[in-house]
């Protein structure tokens, strides 16, 4: 048994699973930077960001693990500043993506402490933690070898602010 940075037990095999979830990918040289995204992963990477701004999210990263995982192209991190917040951020994206695109993710897993919550939406695993367990976890890290996408080029500010939105704003 292990404690996070709160001292609260967390089980090793949990452990475990999470860090070899978050270290992946493939050891020796990266891969050469991939191009663009295609119109259907920017459009879901989109709403995902829809629902996370939507319920403040903040310190969001896009990180582009193309060519580094087979498991997905894209990890979007996202912190919150409470655990109903954090749950609040996973339900969001998966009604976002039910209403959006018609998916139901392929998991979702840590809503019962809300402290990380994982949404496996294919193409696209999100995390959402508090902030000492992104801290603890620090994925941010774990991939810094990994090309960052700039939340501009999907048409959002660093504060969350829609570029692409057509609507007047109130």
């Amino acid at each position: 048994m292990t404690t996070d940075p709160d001292h609260t037990p967390v089980a090793d095999a949990d452990l475990s699973a999470a860090q070899a979830a978050a270290t992946a990918g493939p050891a020796g040289a990266p891969p050469a930077a991939p191009g663009p995204l295609d119109p259907d992963l920017r459009a879901q990477s989109r709403e995902i960001l829809d629902a996370l701004f939507a319920r403040k999210a903040e310190e969001v990263v896009v990180i582009d693990v193309r060519g580094r995982t087979s498991y997905c192209d894209l990890f979007i991190l996202a912190t919150g500043q409470q655990a109903r917040q954090v749950r609040a951020m996973a339900d969001g994206i998966v009604h976002f993506m039910k209403k959006g695109h018609g998916r139901r993710p392929a998991g979702v897993e840590g809503t019962d402490s809300g402290r990380w919550v994982l949404v496996d939406l294919g193409d696209i695993v999100v995390h959402a933690f508090d902030g000492p367990m992104r801290g603890y976890y620090d994925l941010d890290g774990l991939w810094a070898d990994a090309p960052r996408i700039a939340l501009e080029t999907l048409g959002y500010s660093a504060d969350g602010e829609d570029l692409e939105s057509t609507e007047p704003e109130a």
